[in-house]
């Protein structure tokens, strides 16, 4: 018998198929591009959405958070000047002050009114929200109330009004609280009576109308007589050029520094010209070192008093601001 070849009886492998639509392991060109484009537009989505919630944060967080103005231990941050900005902007917009000048006039006013704040609070001088809402009820001429009152229909037309939150506006109302009961503590201490001295004067617009004015005087001519007919002061020269007893701390500074040491007597004494550029011509007719002053006397130098104490303080504290153009711009927008 012939002998049979022994095989392996291993499978040999049968070629694939080749399948109609099955992809290779590298795309084409097309398809490359194709995804390129896809991934492009996505990132360049993604970039835009970024960039639009970046400026939602940034005109709406960041921004109106930034300390702007720091005076001691109190900060502004930009989002309270842009709400003091448009009631400071209509309070000064009589007076031809352009919009510039009104936001760097602003700036100061908070200065002061931090200042104030300080001052009050070392003389052991508190502020509580019950005297914030009692003197906005003052203002709105109202008691106060809650919810459903006039009280409360009257504050909010009052924020509306002024497009400000109810916490910056309180802070605001604090700030005129602290400076009411400063002034009362310095009122008690001025007193009912002051210094107060009687002048009689011939006020002119120029040097040349004061000089013939003097020398008229030097002639010989009563001083009442000039007044009558040389001073554009209507009030005093229809009493023969005197004027109502003031505290010298009132007069124009170069008056004050004209009579101070002075007595009463027949002494004339001018030309002095004043800031405003008038000219006066004046003789002291009476000083009375315990007078009593009128309630608006001595308000005004209460007032006086406390600009003193603000110049005072100014130099001994820190101020610093920090406030560029792009957010004076913010402030505008903000404020309409």
């Amino acid at each position: 018998m012939a002998r049979r070849e022994r095989t392996t009886a291993l499978p040999r492998q049968r070629p694939r198929e080749a399948r109609p639509g099955a992809r290779g392991f590298f795309l084409t060109t097309e398809e490359t591009l194709r995804l390129l484009i896809l991934g492009g537009a996505s990132l360049l989505l993604v970039i835009v959405l970024g960039l639009l919630g970046w400026r939602w944060y940034d005109q709406n967080f960041r921004v109106p958070e930034k300390v702007i103005l720091q005076v001691g231990d109190e900060r502004f941050k930009l989002s309270y000047y842009a709400d003091r900005l448009f009631p400071y902007a209509q309070s000064v917009a009589s007076s031809g002050i352009n919009l510039s000048l009104a936001e760097q006039q602003l700036l100061t006013e908070l200065e002061n009114e931090a200042i104030v704040n300080a001052i009050a609070r070392e003389r052991g001088i508190t502020v509580t929200p019950e005297d914030v809402t009692s003197e906005i009820a003052s203002q709105l001429g109202v008691p106060a109330g809650g919810a459903g009152t006039t009280f409360d229909t009257l504050y909010r037309q009052r924020l509306q009004s002024l497009t400000m939150s109810d916490a910056n506006y309180r802070r605001w109302v604090e700030a005129q609280v602290y400076r009411k009961k400063l002034k009362d503590a310095i009122l008690a201490d001025i007193g009912d009576t002051t210094e107060m001295v009687t002048l009689r004067t011939i006020i002119t617009t120029t040097e040349d109308e004061a000089k013939a004015a003097l020398a008229r005087i030097q002639a010989g001519e009563d001083m009442g007589t000039v007044a009558q007919t040389a001073s554009k002061d209507l009030n005093s020269r229809q009493k023969d050029g005197i004027m109502d007893p003031e505290p010298p701390a009132l007069l124009p500074a170069a008056v004050q520094a004209a009579i101070e040491g002075k007595p009463a007597g027949s002494e004339v004494i001018g030309p002095v010209q004043l800031a405003n550029g008038d000219w006066w011509i004046l003789r002291i007719e009476k000083r009375d070192p315990n007078a009593t002053p009128s309630d608006t006397q001595k308000s005004q130098l209460a007032d006086l008093r406390i600009d003193e104490l603000i110049k005072e303080k100014r130099a001994a504290i820190t101020i610093r601001r920090n406030i560029t153009s792009s957010d004076f711009r913010w402030a505008e927008e903000h404020a309409n």
